[in-house]
Parts: structure tokens; sequence; C-alpha cells
């Protein structure tokens, strides 16, 4: 018997927001794609053996929306290699191959957490999952939006349409909002108002909100980013170690994780 969660769909649209991002929205599989982190696998080329990309992309719910004569579902794709250049080349009516929805989200792990103020920490194509946060309108939400070079960032009109109120820095200081690392502008904000943190984005991002959250006492919670090898729980190159010596299998316990239960300094 196939997979029921593997689905065949129509790609609706496919638009460049800047920086090598593009917003790809396609008609909506069957599945609840609801819980801010959830993720599915991508595949817009041929299955035959020995083809290359062998592996099908793990991509991050950007939105899912239920408005109008059908549901649609959208992702925020980085073109970065061979599997992102195939999906950031794709048009209307093409087909695209969906595995999902996989993983578990925020709502899953935190079901208290959209009744309270938060600082959504967005670190590159991390920024994906924090627009659907964002449509669950918890109270006065506050983005901020990290990149290494303004080059990268994503157009700044769009990013203003889900997310009025955000931060934004880059390493380099070209582009858009301030010079430096996001974590030095979410600890400036940590010392005149305490609040819950969602981040998702590179390792070393989430590594050092860690210490800002236990400095300041507030829960920290992250949706990781890895290599997911086969998106099962089979391979485990997607886990990531606990400080009670386990492993959290970012595709199946995950992807989202209480981030103070993470021993970042090992891999």
């Amino acid at each position: 018997m196939a997979d029921p969660k593997i689905t065949h769909t129509e790609v609706l649209s496919l638009t460049q927001r800047g920086g090598h991002i593009f917003q790809l929205i396609v008609k909506a599989p069957p599945g609840d794609w609801t819980d801010p982190g959830v993720f599915a696998k991508l595949r817009a080329w041929a299955e035959a053996p020995y083809v290359y990309p062998l592996l099908d992309r793990p991509i991050s719910v950007h939105r899912f929306s239920k408005n109008g004569p059908e549901r649609t579902l959208e992702f925020l794709i980085r073109e970065i290699g061979p599997g992102t250049s195939f999906l950031a080349k794709l048009k209307p009516t093409d087909k695209l191959k969906i595995t999902g929805p996989l993983g578990r989200g925020l709502l899953s792990l935190a079901p208290d957490i959209l009744s309270q103020p938060l600082y959504l920490v967005a670190g590159g194509i991390g920024l994906a999952p924090m627009a659907c946060v964002l449509e669950l309108k918890p109270p006065k939400p506050l983005l901020f939006y990290g990149e290494r070079s303004g080059c990268f960032q994503i157009d700044r009109d769009y990013l203003a349409s889900f997310a009025p109120d955000f931060m934004a820095s880059t390493e380099d200081g070209r582009g858009y909002g301030q010079k430096g690392l996001v974590t030095g502008l979410v600890r400036k904000a940590l010392e005149v108002e305490k609040r819950t943190i969602l981040a998702c984005g590179p390792r070393g991002m989430l590594a050092a909100l860690a210490p800002l959250a236990r400095k300041f006492g507030v829960r920290l919670y992250v949706s990781g980013e890895a290599f997911f090898g086969c998106g099962l729980g089979v391979c485990l190159s997607c886990s990531l170690p606990l400080s009670d010596k386990t492993r959290f299998r970012l595709c199946q316990e995950g992807p989202v994780i209480d981030g103070l239960k993470v021993d970042w300094d090992k891999r």
C-alpha cells in the first residue's frame, strides 16, 4: 500500500521575494498543516534510480490558507543547491511531489504559547515558519530577522506584509536593519521586557539564544534546522544531543523542541 502522506499536487505560483528566496504556492494536500513547525518533503525532479539529487528536500510550511474555493499551502525556498534549484524553476500547473505533513509543531509541544507576547527570532530561511505563528495572532509579537548579508534578505515589503512589527540585522551592515548579530537585538529587547522566545535558524544562532534565555529566565522553543536524510526517524542524521544524554530526532519528535533541554556544546 502506498504511503497515504505522499501526494502529487499542482503548483499555483512561484514568486521571487529577494535574496534568492522564492514563495511557492501549491494546492494543499490532505492533512493538518496548521501547527507552526510542521514540514514537508518536496520533489520536483525524476525518481528513477541513480537520479541526482537522490533525496527529497525538507521544507518548513510558510503559510496555510483555507480561504476561497481551495486550500493552499505556501513554502519559502532559498535556492542554494541542486534540489532547491529544481524547486525554484517550477511553473504554474507543474506537478510537485509532497510527503507530509511531517513532524510535530509548536502547538503540540506548548499549546498555551499563543496566549502570551512572544519574541520570534529568525535566522535566514528560518523566517519561513514564523508566518504560521503570526497568522495565529499571539498578542504583541515582535519578530527579529537576521541574515549574514543584505544580499540574502527577503524583500522588506513582503516581510512587512505578514510581520508588521519586526527588527532586522545583517552581519555585514548591508541591506535594511542594523549591523550585527540578531542575537544582539534579542538581548537588548530582553533587558527591556522578558518574553518567551520562539526561534528558527542555524544551529549557531539557536545555541547563542540558550544562555540568553537562562540569564533572563524565559522559555525558549526552537524549530531546529538539520539535514533530513529520510525524514522518517530512521537515519538519525537530524538528531540533537540532549542534556540527559539521549538524542532528539527533529523529523519525528520535533522539529520544535525546548531549546533549554539541548546540549548545544555537543554534536
